[in-house]
């Protein structure tokens, strides 16, 4: 049965596909995400990223596979035409945590950069409250507000492009040498570790009905996830071509920590310009994925969206507020990394292969 659609006053163009994908992927893992790969496969990870990207837009091809042979535009309907009510519902209710911890890894995260590098003694939970009071408000202006703001935050990090060339003055390029040194299997497996940093694309499956020109939006999806994947190659090289092994394992944010090198006649410290820029680039990620986390709930339990989102906000909050040491932030992103793949390369997957067994098998709702 083909699924409702959505008023089209309350629909953006297709086109915004494109920054609600890559939004929602480029976010605050970008600043210290390629220390981790290069543990595990040396300077050789920047073929990780390729790895990694690839691999993502297989994901988004799955995701609009799946939509088109249920012809149901939401995860909700989705997954109650695939598994029935009651375990659709439990599949939905696991997604809205999903995405709520993702909101919380980025914004725990954040804040500990904002901790250690500039106001040492701000406690989490009033940048927590002033962060999530604020996403509280946008929400609430709807949906076409939070991907206007989308759309405009997704071009800040142009600025920051002229910051790189003093970075580049010190550049050792033959830290990439010899390529193809590496195996594969540490390379699939730093591709395994980018699974947080390219986390977002699965949002398509609950923003879907607010996009107009339905056959337009998968290509706009591809070249979003193509645009952060260009993106996280870039910061990946630089950062490798600028730093030794040694001192990239004792460098826990690369990219901060590169900006240092940077200054003006008109400001001396760049990364602070950065770290205060990065919180609106930031803003999508939480933003988008406590949107999805609430209106899962609001769809499951035929509630007010206020009413579940005042509920996803709290709960966040909660969460966000019990992490206090460095210990404990990085534990949190070392969990979703290895949480995450059980949605995106798990679920993700069982959904097209169910769609495509109940359609041979003449399923009535697919």
């Amino acid at each position: 049965m083909p699924a409702k659609q959505t008023p089209n006053q309350l629909q953006v163009p297709a086109y915004m596909a494109f920054f609600l994908v890559h939004s929602a992927q480029f976010g605050v893992g970008v600043l210290g995400f390629s220390r981790y790969i290069a543990e595990i496969a040396g300077y050789q990870s920047w073929l990780s990223v390729l790895i990694a990207g690839a691999v993502n837009q297989i994901i988004i091809w799955m995701i609009f596979k799946t939509i088109k042979r249920t012809q149901q535009q939401d995860l909700h309907s989705i997954h109650k035409a695939l598994f029935g009510k009651k375990l659709g519902s439990v599949m939905t209710f696991l997604f809205s945590l999903y995405f709520a911890m993702l909101a919380v890894v980025v914004l725990r995260t954040y804040i500990e950069i904002i901790q250690v590098w500039i106001y040492i003694e701000l406690t989490t939970w009033s940048i927590a409250l002033a962060f999530l009071l604020v996403t509280y408000y946008a929400i609430l202006k709807g949906f076409r507000v939070l991907v206007g703001l989308t759309f405009l935050f997704s071009m800040l990090p142009i600025f920051l492009i002229p910051t790189i060339v003093p970075v580049l003055e010190y550049a050792e390029w033959y830290h990439l040498y010899p390529i193809l040194s590496t195996s594969g299997v540490d390379l699939l497996y730093a591709a395994f570790i980018l699974t947080l940093s390219f986390a977002g694309a699965e949002l398509i499956l609950v923003y879907y009905p607010f996009l107009q020109n339905k056959e337009s939006v998968q290509r706009y999806a591809h070249l979003g996830s193509l645009a952060t994947t260009f993106a996280y190659l870039f910061v990946t090289l630089v950062t490798f071509v600028y730093y030794s092994a040694e001192q990239l394992e004792l460098t826990i944010w690369p990219t901060l920590s590169a900006w240092k090198i940077a200054s003006f006649v008109f400001i001396e410290r760049i990364e602070y310009i950065g770290i205060a820029t990065w919180l609106l680039v930031i803003f999508p990620n939480i933003a988008l994925t406590i949107w999805a986390s609430s209106r899962l709930l609001k769809q499951q339990f035929n509630v007010t969206h206020r009413s579940t989102l005042l509920l996803t906000l709290l709960l966040v909050f909660l969460i966000t507020i019990q992490f206090t040491t460095r210990a404990s932030v990085d534990l949190l992103n070392t969990s979703i990394n290895y949480i995450g793949p059980v949605f995106i390369f798990g679920i993700i997957p069982l959904l097209l292969l169910v769609s495509l067994i109940r359609k041979k098998n003449g399923g009535r709702n697919v």
